[in-house]
């Protein structure tokens, strides 16, 4: 051919491999990434004490956030135990699960009501400048008492911690999409 051309060269490879990624099932890997999302994004709601839906959590009643030893002005932290007790695992090919397994996790989730039985107890206290306070066993001047404490019941609001909020939405969406095209 005389004269002057256009040659035009289709490199499809990367379509290709992008559309063979996509007939796969999504595989651990993927799922994996978005746990270990999902774990960060939920220990990260006890720094800004909201629930996934943004709200913030109730706050402590003051009777318990005065004698609370440990991180005071924190809701569901006492030493860090539930924040660093979430976990994420890999359940199929499709799904991943996020939560905890502690003992008392669900109910500060859910809230709920809890049940205390009666029981007796030895008080051991002792007074100082006026003022009356609880002892330990070295306290060698203390005073014991037996108490009884009647049956009654704990009622515990609902804090979700637990969730997808529209930021965790947002990423997970990006997250799959990075996938899909190769770049994560």
């Amino acid at each position: 051919m005389a004269g002057t051309r256009i040659t035009a060269e289709v490199n499809d490879r990367e379509v290709l491999d992008m559309l063979a990624r996509q007939a796969q099932p999504p595989g651990s890997d993927i799922m994996n990434r978005l746990g270990e999302y999902l774990q960060a994004s939920t220990q990260d709601r006890f720094k800004t004490q909201t629930a996934p839906d943004g709200t913030p959590w109730q706050p402590l009643k003051a009777r318990y956030a005065r004698r609370k030893k440990y991180n005071q002005d924190k809701v569901l932290t006492l030493r860090g135990y539930l924040r660093s007790g979430i976990r994420h695992q890999v359940t199929s090919d499709s799904s991943v699960d996020v939560g905890a397994n502690l003992a008392y996790a669900a109910i500060h989730q859910l809230g709920g009501t809890i049940d205390m039985p009666a029981r007796q107890s030895t008080v051991r206290y002792r007074s100082v400048a006026g003022r009356t306070l609880f002892a330990s066993r070295k306290q060698k001047r203390a005073t014991e008492r037996q108490v009884s404490i009647g049956k009654h019941q704990v009622v515990m609001p609902a804090r979700p911690y637990l969730g997808i909020s529209q930021a965790d939405d947002q990423e997970i969406r990006q997250v799959i999409l990075d996938w899909v095209a190769g770049r994560g």
